[in-house]
């Protein structure tokens, strides 16, 4: 669990643990195919005490994606807890540190050097990448503090997180806000476990690289009004991977969740100064400008980032998107297909070309579009909602409503499949069976009652 829990004096409006478990196993549950969904639910179980789940969950995240590096490693973590030994052999044979840069690739050897017993080894390695490359010593004194829990040695614990505080001031700011600064003399080893590890109790085996788990945390407590819990999960965040430009974006979340449209703003532009290269922190400012009304200043983020790293699919699709919001459809084609060219698999991308496609009216193209995600293994319901509604505008009703119900049997609750449906079932003349379909809808959307559908010819529509 978080360390930061203990920090928070609010009484908890939710229960972020179990809402973002139950979102992620949901969203694996309609795409089994995302190997990064795989990978964030078992990062989730694995800090949340449960290796053999996030075992399972990272063994089909590399089964879809063989080469995916962070998957690997954290299977590697999770076979150690789960099976209480990492033999050397294996470690060596997945070469996972040769596959990342720094300071990953210092932070998982320092993570095998203590799970095998060698802390001394491990702190060694945390040391050396702070002499090495300074804009990572805060981070790496930070980890160095955790290992060093092993040793038993309080002090040794005390003066590695004085060094983090001095080398980072958003890093000196949590600490002193926590307590872990100043003197602590008389402070035990038990008492540093547990202020900095929180439920996970053993140093050797914590997992370096889980702060992505607490900016789901985040997120979904700042989605729920929680303001402080998620500013709690953020900082949790931010002492994993000391990324300050990734923590102004997250800060950038906060606000506008709290309605502060100005402090989100400043937090983006807060973030492009400390990395004037990160295009997500560029692709957040570009969107919150749109949603704001400045569309040349948003279109101007957009090209930037995309100068920046053209062959990023993440920047060719965004720029995609709000192409397409300012009515330039044949520009947006242009960044899905640039997108699918760098990223075959990228499926928003994909699924936002064929429904352009639909949109414009060639709906063999969208068709073409979507047919290689199938081929990949990819099985989502939004993907069969659109090939359904390319099969319905070409007259091929029968395919349509083999794409819907196929749909229905892989996401039950995804409430489109229903509408469409039962337009599919009312063009073949089954009227009962759209009834029931567009009855369906209306319960899976929650709005039975809201809606208040009327009566048409004795049919219930929506």
């Amino acid at each position: 669990m978080s360390e930061g829990q203990a920090a928070q004096s609010i009484e908890l409006v939710v229960d972020p643990w179990s809402e973002a478990t139950h979102e992620l196993e949901r969203d694996r549950d309609a795409h089994p195919g995302f190997a990064d969904v795989r990978n964030q639910l078992g990062m989730i179980y694995l800090e949340d005490g449960r290796p053999q789940d996030a075992l399972r969950e990272f063994q089909a995240a590399l089964a879809k994606n063989p080469a995916y590096a962070l998957a690997k490693f954290h299977y590697l973590v999770a076979k150690r807890i789960h099976e209480g030994v990492l033999e050397a052999e294996e470690w060596d044979a997945e070469n996972i540190i040769q596959q990342v840069d720094e300071p990953q690739a210092s932070l998982w050897t320092s993570w095998y050097l203590s799970q095998s017993g060698d802390v001394r080894g491990s702190v060694e390695v945390l040391d050396r990448l702070a002499r090495t490359e300074p804009r990572f010593a805060a981070v790496a004194h930070y980890h160095r503090a955790i290992r060093s829990i092993s040793l038993g040695d309080p002090t040794a614990v005390e003066s590695a997180l004085g060094q983090v505080s001095e080398c980072h001031p958003v890093y000196r700011r949590i600490l002193a806000e926590r307590g872990w600064t100043g003197s602590q003399a008389g402070r035990s080893i038990a008492s540093w476990t547990r202020a900095l590890l929180g439920e996970w109790s053993d140093p050797q085996t914590w997992c370096p690289s889980t702060s992505p788990v607490f900016e789901v945390l985040g997120t979904r407590c700042a989605r729920e009004g929680a303001l402080e819990q998620a500013r709690g999960f953020y900082e949790d965040a931010f002492l994993r991977d000391g990324a300050e430009s990734l923590h102004q974006l997250r800060i950038s979340r906060l606000a506008l969740a709290n309605g502060d449209e100005d402090e989100a703003v400043q937090a983006l532009r807060r973030a492009i100064e400390v990395d004037p290269t990160s295009v997500e922190a560029r692709i957040a400012l570009g969107w919150e400008y749109q949603s704001q009304g400045y569309h040349d200043e948003a279109l101007v983020q957009f090209e930037v980032a995309a100068r920046l790293q053209p062959g990023y699919p993440d920047v060719q699709y965004n720029l995609g998107l709000l192409y397409e919001a300012h009515g330039r459809a044949r520009d947006a084609r242009t960044c899905y297909e640039r997108a699918l060219e760098t990223n075959g698999k990228y499926f928003q991308a994909r699924a936002s070309l064929a429904q352009l496609l639909i949109g414009s009216g060639d709906f063999e193209g969208a068709l073409g579009a979507l047919r290689p995600l199938e081929r990949q293994g990819i099985r989502s319901a939004d993907l069969l909602v659109q090939k359904a509604e390319a099969h319905m505008a070409l007259g091929e009703l029968e395919a349509a409503i083999r794409e819907l119900e196929r749909a229905v049997e892989l996401n039950p609750n995804y409430p489109r499949t229903y509408y469409i449906l039962g337009q599919a079932y009312r063009k073949q003349g089954w009227k009962r069976k759209a009834q029931e379909a567009w009855k369906q809808h209306l319960e899976r959307t929650r709005s039975w009652r809201e809606q208040q559908p009327h009566l048409e010819e004795g049919e219930w529509r929506p």
